[in-house]
């Protein structure tokens, strides 16, 4: 079963600990460029110069982003600026966040680290399909640092919660770490040796599987530095090479959130719309709503395919140049079996991101299953990606409905993998709050 493990933790130290909303940053993959600018700017010691470094023309293979960040990270612990405690610790790790639709939630969990293994062997699983190009930089990063930045977000099974009853006593005290991100998430954490804790966290969880939530190539990543390790014959004391960073979360806590994550379509040799729905129509019920603005838009998503969000297959598609958006009903699930890839379990056939994928996307625009990186865009906002359509920055997008948790575990125990970008679980872990340096 799962491995997890206490460490000692590495956080920013003394005036920076105070400062640290202008030093956080999002996982690297959520952050775009004007936002790696913007995290430039806002602190010398922001934590973007690490997760995700400037990219210069005179980059070489002896001085580039990677090796930036491991300068950095060593002058920054040597220069006390971050600290490595001196035992290891489990730390508690709440996140308190606005709904994009309102309301605000709190989530909470352990972080910790996790024994890397290959899929199944060691009961950590995933659920969706990863790009080749982000687990290369983010090997080159690891290689360089040898340090995790940001834990990977998993999941495990808690019904009777357990494991929140135990560490919930720690968290009645102030935080060790405190700080508000630039969407309003405040992040805190709760630092604990407690070995009686400890030990019945992780009798727990020897006995649960570990879903990946959030973070799948950054577990490859560390699979593919181990056998990188292993391989070469070096002795490593520490064993760090063994193990990964991650904010462990019971899957029936009531602040788990997935959003959806739209997609949007650019590089099509030839897209014309009246093609798409001529090839999807036997399969679709078709109707086109106009809009005159993106609040408007946003308005008849919610309208006709959010109340389809327990039910599935609804979706709805926007075109570039056209003020318009065609909501797609699916006639009956039986109806398209013939255009689904045989190897999809029949227990996930009839999942949205299934459908959108294998009937809208293959089979309607024709995109090809395994050969479309860099093609798709993703966002788990519905405002922002009709206005990137409208705009005709993108050619198409399609919306849908968010990836439900059961669904989730259902593809994980199966051991088959969803599409990239199957789920958006908001908020986002913080980079540069809790550290593993090896």
């Amino acid at each position: 079963m799962a491995t997890v493990i206490p460490f000692q933790a590495v956080h920013y130290n003394g005036t920076c600990a105070t400062d640290l909303d202008r030093l956080i940053t999002p996982p690297y993959d959520v952050i775009s460029p004007r936002q790696q600018d913007a995290f430039y700017r806002s602190h010398p010691r922001n934590m973007i110069r690490l997760v995700l470094g400037k990219e210069y023309p005179d980059d070489h293979e002896g001085s580039n982003r990677y090796s930036r960040a491991a300068f950095t990270l060593k002058s920054w612990l040597d220069a006390g600026i971050m600290l490595r405690r001196e035992r290891p610790v489990m730390t508690v790790y709440q996140m308190e966040f606005d709904l994009p639709d309102g309301g605000r939630r709190l989530i909470d969990g352990i972080i910790a680290l996790v024994k890397v293994d290959e899929y199944g062997k060691g009961k950590v699983l995933p659920h969706e399909k990863t790009y080749k190009g982000p687990k290369q930089e983010q090997l080159k990063l690891l290689r360089n640092c040898r340090a995790h930045f940001t834990p990977i977000h998993a999941l495990f099974p808690d019904a009777d919660q357990e494991i929140v009853k135990i560490y919930e006593r720690f968290i009645r005290r102030t935080p060790d770490l405190q700080a508000r991100d630039t969407d309003g998430a405040v992040h805190r954490t709760w630092s604990f040796e407690d070995e009686e804790a400890v030990k019945a966290i992780q009798s727990i969880l020897d006995n649960k599987s570990l879903f990946i939530a959030d973070g799948h190539h950054r577990y490859e990543t560390s699979l593919a530095y181990r056998e990188e390790v292993l391989a070469s014959g070096n002795s490593v004391p520490s064993k760090g090479h063994e193990y990964v960073m991650m904010y462990l979360t019971a899957m029936s806590h009531p602040g788990l959130t997935i959003l959806p994550a739209h997609r949007m379509v650019k590089g099509l040799a030839d897209f014309h719309v009246e093609g798409i729905l001529a090839k999807i129509d036997p399969y679709f019920h078709v109707k086109k709503y106009t809009y005159t603005d993106r609040e408007s838009a946003v308005g008849i998503f919610a309208e006709q395919v959010t109340p389809y969000a327990q039910v599935g297959g609804m979706f709805a598609m926007a075109v570039a140049k056209e003020n318009a958006i065609w909501t797609l009903r699916l006639k009956s699930p039986d109806a398209v079996g013939s255009l689904i890839d045989e190897s999809i379990p029949p227990a996930l056939r009839d999942f949205d991101v299934t459908l959108l994928r294998e009937v809208i996307m293959g089979h309607g625009l024709g995109l090809d299953r395994g050969n479309h990186e860099g093609m798709i865009e993703y966002s788990p906002s519905v405002a922002e990606t009709v206005e990137r359509v409208s705009n005709a920055q993108v050619q198409v997008a399609f919306l849908l409905n968010p990836t439900r948790v059961e669904q989730v575990q259902t593809a994980a125990e199966l051991g088959h993998k969803l599409p990239h970008k199957s789920t958006y679980f908001f908020p986002k872990t913080a980079s540069g709050l809790i550290l593993n340096v090896m």
